[in-house]
């Protein structure tokens, strides 16, 4: 009778556990669902930092345009704004003259709005009043700007009417790194 016992409880204890095909299934049933998982969250966590890119981007581009509203009208315009340019009086910088003007090598020795014009033909890093670059590190590594001036009196959005020139219209495209999509902001200043 003892030796019965004994035989089926080792009987028992063989039919407990899985066997080694069980364990290669579970394994890629596993391995599939773990992949599947990563394949949805992994896409999601690259996109959750466009919104802190655009937010640097829009940043970037009001403290150009804070930079950039600062200045005087035009090369022709005293300080203070009176008299102001025109046809009329004083002629204001003709559209092919729109840029920096002698002696203006960065944005500290700007004097007029159309200076930041020389900006427009292509994506240049983020540099501070005194030219120095600022996208290889720091605040605005690997973001670029854009910034167009052009006469657009009538406010219809189309630059350089000869005609128009009681208003400038300035836009700022920062781009920001990676596949963030840019900041666009467009504003007027007025000839007072």
């Amino acid at each position: 009778m003892i030796k019965r016992r004994t035989h089926f409880k080792s009987k028992i204890l063989l039919s407990q556990g899985f066997t080694l095909i069980e364990i290669i299934i579970g394994l890629v049933l596993s391995t599939l669902a773990i992949s599947l998982v990563a394949t949805a969250i992994f896409p999601l966590m690259t996109r959750s930092v466009e919104p802190l890119f655009q937010i640097r981007a829009a940043e970037i581009a009001q403290s150009i345009l804070d930079d950039v509203m600062s200045r005087r009208y035009d090369e022709t315009t005293p300080q203070g704004g009176a008299p102001i340019c025109s046809l009329a009086t004083v002629p204001c910088t003709a559209i092919s003259s729109l840029g920096v003007d002698a002696g203006e090598s960065h944005r500290g020795t700007f004097d007029d709005v159309d200076d930041y014009h020389r900006f427009c033909n292509a994506d240049n890093d983020i540099e501070d009043v005194f030219g120095d670059n600022l996208s290889t590190g720091g605040f605005t590594p690997g973001y670029s700007f854009r910034m167009c001036v052009g006469y657009d009196g009538n406010y219809n959005g189309v630059i350089n009417q000869a005609a128009e020139q009681n208003a400038k219209l300035i836009t700022v495209t920062v781009t920001p790194p990676m596949q963030a999509s840019p900041v666009v902001i467009s504003v007027y200043r007025a000839n007072y």
